[in-house]
């Protein structure tokens, strides 16, 4: 019973501490020239947002793809369907709403405009906490190259708790749904 006990702790102990490293310190990739620039939805969506609009304004892509997960009331309306003009270039932006709204849905729907508009390289911009996930999950559905970078926010220890459990949860119920 002990040695059962052990192993438990000794598991829970290793998943905190990838966990941690994952949702708190995420690997984020450099960003580079690419096809398009596509921002995941969700909370905190103005700072990606602005994220995005940023590594367009340096020159890495002159399309922004805006995912709306909760359908409307996060969408960047000063944005979508218009072209944002950038000194030199224009910038075009068109939002999106994936189906279903999960991360995957917007994994599937990166991987369906790859396929129509030939994409090769893409920039994904979500927030800090769910890069290494998003990285997971787009990757198993998008077969062209791909950097995740994400946009820190301030929150406060209940919410990083928060994201702390939710990402924790999103990334067990990656691994057992089947890839695209």
């Amino acid at each position: 019973m002990l040695v059962a006990l052990t192993g438990l702790a000794l598991l829970i102990v290793g998943l905190l501490a990838v966990t941690t490293r994952t949702v708190m310190f995420p690997r984020e990739d450099p960003a580079g020239p690419a096809d398009a620039i596509v921002v995941l939805g969700g909370l905190g969506s103005a700072a990606v947002v602005a994220k995005a609009v940023d590594l367009a304004e340096s020159g890495y892509s002159g399309q922004i793809f805006i995912s709306d997960a909760f359908g409307g009331d996060t969408r960047p309306a000063h944005l979508c369907a218009r072209a944002v003009p950038v000194p030199g270039t224009m910038i075009t932006v068109q939002c999106f709403d994936a189906h279903p709204t999960t991360t995957r849905g917007e994994a599937e729907a990166i991987a369906a405009f790859a396929t129509v508009q030939g994409w090769n390289r893409v920039i994904v911009v979500t927030s800090s906490y769910h890069v290494s996930r998003a990285r997971m999950q787009i990757g198993r559905c998008y077969a062209g190259s791909l950097a995740v970078v994400g946009a820190r926010q301030l929150m406060d220890p209940l919410k990083w708790a928060y994201q702390f459990v939710y990402q924790s949860a999103g990334f067990v119920k990656a691994w057992i749904t089947p890839a695209c």
